[in-house]
């Protein structure tokens, strides 16, 4: 059988187009878009361990097709060519940030993507703890996940530069997307769900938006109580007030409700006999739907 025609053409990115909007939203360092790469984010690291000076702060490398992404703790993520929004962005704050606030950034960003898919779509977006971006699809419910399905993957890798840490923030957003696209089915897009958005003015709204909260971040030394940051990722968290199954490294499982947010970003989660956990990294399931 031959698949129906797209109602649309997916048309490359305007690379003159893409870098004015990024000058715009801020980012002073280069701004490099290609064709084509494997991993934005291990082009980036690779280039801030021989060349840093290449990659100054706020620097953005954008790709048109993304092959070979990765997630977090290995995992793959592709996408179909011009179907997804694939970037990674560079944060060199060097000493201004203690190192201990630094695990704030994933959370950071994750709730900064939010503001920029909701603000450029009109859909309601959440943020699943640590770094996923999910939107609610109204559709089926699957467990560890209600109706709310993943549009966005973030991932944060750290360098050492010469004034000291930088932090490379990797985004993927499913733009595009149909069903039969999707490589799992706790994934959606933004089309899937009446978000369709262009890609560009997306890229600068969530460019704009991260570098928006991580000027308050470094006006603040990072502490995220005193900059009121620790705030604006509560209010988008849907994991926070949840029952949870967490999957913890060595293949430990913790069941409880998710409490709240660590003054370092950890997961806190009281289990069924009253006792608190607090969670720096793990694999996060809802045990009932969303609100």
């Amino acid at each position: 059988m031959v698949p129906p025609a797209r109602p649309h053409p997916r048309d490359p990115l305007a690379v003159d187009a893409v870098r004015a909007v990024l000058r715009t939203a801020g980012a002073t360092g280069s701004v490099v878009v290609v064709d084509r790469t494997s991993s934005t984010s291990q082009d980036v690291l690779a280039g801030l361990a021989t060349r840093p000076d290449a990659w100054p702060d706020r620097s953005v490398l954008v790709a048109d097709h993304q092959a070979g992404g990765r997630g977090r703790r290995g995992r793959t993520w592709t996408t179909p060519a011009r179907a997804a929004l694939t970037f990674s962005v560079v944060l060199r704050p060097g000493d201004g940030v203690p190192a201990d606030r630094w695990g704030w950034l994933p959370l950071l960003a994750g709730s900064a993507v939010v503001e920029a898919v909701e603000e450029v779509t009109g859909l309601r977006a959440g943020l699943k703890w640590p770094n996923d971006v999910l939107v609610d699809t109204g559709g089926e419910e699957l467990p560890g996940w209600g109706t709310r399905r993943k549009v966005v993957g973030i991932l944060g890798d750290l360098a050492m530069v010469p004034e000291g840490r930088a932090a490379v923030v990797g985004i993927g957003v499913n733009v595009d997307q149909t069903a039969a696209e999707l490589p799992v089915p706790t994934a959606t897009s933004l089309a899937l769900t009446g978000g369709r958005a262009d890609r560009t003015l997306l890229l600068a709204a969530v460019v704009r938006h991260l570098l928006d909260v991580d000027a308050r971040w470094r006006a603040a030394r990072g502490d995220v109580a005193a900059a009121g940051l620790d705030a604006r990722v509560t209010a988008v968290c849907t994991t926070l007030g949840q029952p949870v199954r967490v999957e913890l490294p060595g293949e430990r499982v913790l069941e409880g409700v998710a409490r709240a947010l660590a003054a370092d970003g950890s997961l806190e989660v009281v289990d069924g006999t009253g006792r608190l956990h607090t969670v720096p990294a793990g694999d996060v399931h809802h045990l009932r739907a969303t609100r």
